[in-house]
């Protein structure tokens, strides 16, 4: 019986210790918390970040995701942000502070130019809080912009299909050169050997005409030398007879 009260006893102060670690791990994240709430007052941001990360290691809440990711935002890095907006929105169940978070989550993706993402966020802020015009006029922007992301999607996309086109038009052109050079040689070739047979003809009926000229001189000039006997047999005696 002694020896059980003992280990009751011992277990009981378990328990205080434990209790006492906690308790003083929240006092403690609420101290960093409240000089992180100073910080962010006076616009040091990174320093109320640094508070507010310690503070949430020591004793983490939605509430802590939160402020830490305004303090992220007001450096203007938004993908971190975002994800500390997303991890509060989860956890909160009330509906003023679950649609704060969505709608800071919307403008951490708005200026992140995640537009689909920001309008998706738009909408669960207006799910939990409907009468929240800021984020039915913030959800209206995000639509627009989202509309001329794809507009601008679309039209870098048929750019680069014009591109791939030309390119292929280009090959196709080049190809076609390239084949043509390949067959002039052989029709150089051909070509020269017509104007070769052509040469060839014109010699031989240059040499045709070249010979009938000379015959009809040579005809002409024999024609000259015996008209040129007869005239002289003309003026000449008659050979006597012989005996």
């Amino acid at each position: 019986m002694h020896a059980l009260s003992k280990v009751l006893m011992t277990g009981f102060l378990g328990l205080l210790l434990v209790g006492s670690a906690a308790a003083q791990s929240k006092g403690q994240a609420h101290d960093l918390r409240r000089n992180a709430d100073k910080s962010y007052d006076r616009d040091s941001y990174q320093d109320a970040e640094e508070d507010y990360r310690k503070a949430n290691i020591l004793d983490g809440d939605e509430k802590g995701n939160f402020n830490l990711g305004n303090a992220i935002y007001n450096q203007n890095r938004y993908e971190e942000a975002a994800r500390e907006y997303q991890k509060a929105a989860e956890s909160m169940t009330d509906p003023e502070q679950k649609s704060r978070a969505y709608y800071n989550l919307g403008n951490a993706h708005f200026l992140n130019e995640k537009y689909d993402e920001s309008v998706n966020a738009y909408k669960q802020a207006l799910m939990t809080n409907p009468a929240d015009l800021e984020a039915k006029q913030n959800l209206l922007m995000a639509l627009q912009q989202l509309k001329m992301q794809e507009q601008q999607q679309q039209q870098q996309q048929q750019q680069q299909e014009d591109q791939n086109q030309d390119q292929e038009d280009q090959q196709e052109q080049q190809q076609q050169q390239d084949q043509q050079q390949q067959q002039q040689p052989q029709q150089q070739s051909s070509d020269s050997e017509q104007e070769q047979q052509s040469q060839e003809e014109m010699e031989q009926k240059l040499s045709k005409e070249q010979a009938m000229q000379l015959l009809e001189i040579i005809d002409e000039e024999d024609k000259k030398v015996q008209e040129k006997l007869r005239n002289k047999e003309a003026g000449k005696p008659k050979n006597s007879k012989d005996w």
